[in-house]
């Protein structure tokens, strides 16, 4: 009988953490937790300033973490850049985060590449460790409330980025 019950009990928190997987809620990403709000760092802008994460918080944000030398974050930055032009007058935010790069790298790139939304630059690497940054591209969506609500690891298709676009909008 006991180990019935011991069986029922497995099961049953078994079940608990697969909803609970499944939903996305309280799943990690380093010091991140989906559901939970996401934790501010700082980046260096291209004037040479700091800006916390935190000033971004108050309308649907996508952090984009990227390198200029990413092939796949090339390939989906039309996309990224797509959205958000169709989403702002909504309140969509972007912010592409360049992975420890020069200011003259990334001022090029954006030229090169037509980008409109703010770039910044996590020079040090600390920002994409918070996250449990592991390959880029990765994107945070975060809502206006500041909750990250998912994250993505690798290039984004429009049909995933449409779909984590309505968790935050």
């Amino acid at each position: 009988m006991a180990v019935l019950l011991l069986f029922a009990a497995a099961a049953a928190l078994l079940y608990f953490d697969f909803a609970r997987f499944r939903s996305g809620a309280g799943v990690r990403y380093g010091r991140a937790a989906i559901g939970a709000p996401a934790p501010d760092v700082t980046f260096d802008t291209l004037d040479g300033s700091k800006q916390p994460l935190r000033a971004s918080f108050g309308k649907p944000l996508i952090v984009n973490f990227f390198a200029t030398w990413c092939v796949p974050c090339k390939a989906e930055l039309p996309l990224i850049e797509s959205r958000y032009v169709k989403l702002r007058s909504q309140g969509l935010t972007v912010l592409g985060v360049d992975e420890q790069e020069t200011v003259k790298a990334v001022q090029a790139f954006t030229r090169a590449h037509g980008v409109t939304y703010p770039l910044v630059i996590d020079s040090t690497g600390s920002a994409f460790d918070v996250y449990a940054g592991h390959a880029i591209p990765t994107s945070l969506f975060i809502d206006r409330d500041g909750v990250l609500r998912a994250v993505h690891v690798g290039y984004l298709t429009a049909d995933i980025l449409d779909a984590e676009l309505t968790k935050i909008m």
